[in-house]
């Protein structure tokens, strides 16, 4: 529940909006984490390997150096119009190598799992004792993460929304299992199962804890395993649903977001799949990849209703390799086509990349923002639209 402070501070930046003054971007993200409407759809995206590349950086030379890291997020918020960037090279496996995997790292890209971290039921009981044992601040690469962090909120100045991008308990039980033997327990020892996934959720509260003292503004679990096309409904509302929701309340009062792919497969059945999901306590519902895929899903119109009825935000992804593979009309397009959907885009709404590739041509990502400015600028113009 929003305190008075919180509620007074969105009345404000109401105000302004309504008399036609630009926002900061920082204020968009608020508005929409308030289920309001901006004066235009604000956009980010995951990961920064882009960025990084973009101002002289290795992957692995960033990820290092949170100086580097940050500096390059900052040249490419004062280059371009995008209102928060979700930070992410190591991201995906900081914590799955705190927890016992071994890795490889790519000098240009993200690094990979080679060895997890359990096998049998014996080193179940060695991650219950490390888990029990762990700080959450000081282990592994987490003292690099948070220092990234900290070097965004000082040098960002309070302009933009600063999110933090901790893995979640499903996804981070999936690693240091491997997917194989996660779902021949999910299958034949449930009860082993979960408990991995619970400590696995311990783990996941305190270094969620640990982003909080940083300053953030928000968390954002970064994660790939936690949907439909890996595992069915009701596996994950059994391994998955309980556990984030523990994760995300023990972030209050900072506001958390999740995100599912493949809601496609669902058929009919991806509204209920959704519904469900809005018990976690997070704000915002998401569509990220709905481009790919015919099918239900893609009906957006039905989407932004269904996120109104919970009260939350809403973003819709457009797929990543268009920003690789594209042309700026093709991106224009396709944001044009999206904003159509969700119009009258009130409530809460955002439309992102779900990230942007490695060598995705610099006119792509001017493409996507110069599009958003020109139609996703309230209030929608419809003609424009048609």
């Amino acid at each position: 529940m929003a305190s008075k402070e919180q509620i007074e501070m969105v009345k404000n930046i109401i105000d302004k909006r309504d008399k036609g003054q630009k926002l900061q971007h920082i204020e968009r993200i608020i508005l929409t984490v308030f289920q309001e409407h901006a004066d235009r759809i604000p956009t980010g995206f995951l990961f920064t390997e882009w960025i990084v590349n973009r101002y002289g950086y290795s992957c692995s030379e960033a990820a290092a150096d949170p100086e580097k890291h940050s500096d390059a997020i900052v040249k490419f918020f004062e280059e371009f119009d995008y209102d928060v960037v979700f930070p992410g090279i190591e991201t995906t496996v900081v914590e799955a190598e705190i927890l016992g995997c071994t890795l490889k790292r790519p000098k240009d890209s993200n690094p990979q799992i080679v060895k997890e971290a359990i096998t049998c039921e014996r080193d179940v009981e060695e991650l219950e004792e490390k888990v029990a044992a762990l700080d959450g601040r000081t282990e592994g690469r987490m003292p690099v993460r948070l220092e990234l962090f900290k070097q965004l909120v000082k040098k960002t100045k309070g302009e933009y929304a600063v999110i933090a991008t901790p893995m979640q308990p499903l996804p981070v039980a999936i690693q240091i299992l491997g997917y194989p033997l996660a779902v021949k327990w999910m299958k034949t020892k449930p009860l082993l199962m979960h408990r991995v996934v619970e400590a696995c959720t311990q783990a996941a509260i305190k270094f969620a804890q640990a982003f909080k003292e940083t300053g953030i503004h928000g968390i954002t679990s970064i994660a790939a395993w936690n949907s439909v096309p890996n595992f069915r409904p009701e596996q994950l509302w059994e391994f998955d649903t309980p556990y984030l929701a523990r994760m995300i309340q023990s972030a209050s009062p900072l506001p958390f977001m999740h995100y599912y792919w493949g809601l496609h497969l669902l058929g009919d059945d991806w509204t209920r799949f959704l519904a469900r999901q809005a018990s976690t306590g997070t704000y915002i519902m998401t569509n990220l990849d709905p481009d790919p895929q015919q099918g239900p899903s893609r009906d957006l119109k039905t989407f932004r209703e269904l996120a109104n009825t919970f009260h939350k935000a809403y973003a819709v992804g457009v797929h990543t390799e268009l920003f690789k593979e594209g042309t700026p009309e093709i991106i224009e397009n396709r944001v044009k086509e999206y904003i159509k959907g969700l119009y009258p885009c009130k409530g809460g709404c955002m439309v992102v990349p779900c990230a942007i590739p490695q060598g995705s041509p610099v006119e792509n990502v001017r493409a996507f923002i110069d599009a958003l400015n020109k139609y996703g600028t309230f209030p929608i113009n419809l003609n424009k639209l048609d």
